[in-house]
């Protein structure tokens, strides 16, 4: 494994490789990205790494403590191997694994045998890709930013996202909602009739896309097309300032978001999984 300091020469590094899974590897890149800027994402410095063949990248790691370790599309289980190995014998603590499904729970059996831990499946997801928006009618409303009058409210979605989607502790949402948003990650809301009843995000820019993350519908303003009508119009509105393609990640279980998305033009790349140590 080869070892990196400075994000920007990571980037550099590794884009070729990941640009050639770009949905796949959406969430690597846009984290790259931020770090290139000078945004931090943990609590600590991030981890940064690539397993190189023949002077060719085969496959990319990061970390930004305390969140779980990233892994790359890798074509080969030895190439897991070597990378279990090598975090093992320099002693980094892994909270976890994120990866595709297939690559994330062969991770995770390896490094439960290194380190005598166990693991748990943390959450399922899909990713997918969208270069078009369907045309059909959706709910009525409009997407608009939020102003400052609308910070308790986000705050307030916010952590009820965290809590929902992430599986965050009350305690914890609440202290996260209530930090400043990272420049790269921007909110919006679905308005019907002057009042906010969605909201939908974006962040992690990639070199041809951008991912739509932190979509959130109140319980009682549920079922009734808010969430895809805020989707719909945030991807129209990506891909019109000039983003090629939308990612997106849903929660595997939820069947009726998954159908949505598809609907509004979102096709399957692959399926996600994360996984957590103890």
């Amino acid at each position: 494994m080869k070892f990196f300091s400075d994000a920007g020469q990571f980037l550099e590094r590794v884009q070729p490789f990941l640009v050639r899974r770009e949905a796949e590897h959406c969430l690597i890149l846009g984290l790259l990205d931020g770090l290139r800027s000078g945004e931090q994402f943990g609590a600590a410095p991030p981890l940064m790494a690539s397993v190189e063949e023949r002077d060719e990248v085969a496959a990319v790691v990061l970390m930004t403590p305390p969140h779980n370790l990233i892994l790359s599309w890798t074509a080969a289980d030895s190439t897991l191997i070597a990378i279990a190995s090598e975090l093992h014998a320099n002693a980094v603590v892994l909270p976890g694994v994120n990866s595709s499904a297939d690559i994330a729970k062969k991770f995770a059996l390896m490094w439960s045998e290194l380190s005598e831990c166990s693991y748990r499946v943390q959450m399922a997801q899909r990713i997918y890709q969208l270069s078009r928006v369907t045309k059909e009618a959706r709910a009525a409303g409009r997407l608009r930013e939020p102003d400052q009058s609308d910070e308790p409210l986000l705050r307030e979605w916010r952590a009820a996202f965290s809590m929902e989607a992430e599986g965050m502790d009350r305690e914890q949402a609440e202290k996260d909602a209530a930090l400043p948003l990272r420049k790269s990650r921007l909110l919006l809301l679905w308005e019907v009739e002057g009042s906010a009843v969605s909201m939908a995000g974006y962040s992690g820019r990639t070199p041809n896309g951008i991912r739509v993350a932190w979509v959130y519908t109140p319980p009682h303003n549920r079922g009734k097309g808010f969430a895809g009508a805020c989707v719909a119009a945030l991807s129209q509105k990506l891909l019109d300032d000039g983003h090629k393609f939308c990612f997106l990640y849903t929660d595997l279980a939820n069947a009726i978001s998954n159908h949505v998305y598809q609907k509004i033009g979102y096709e399957l790349v692959t399926d996600a999984s994360g996984y957590s140590f103890s």
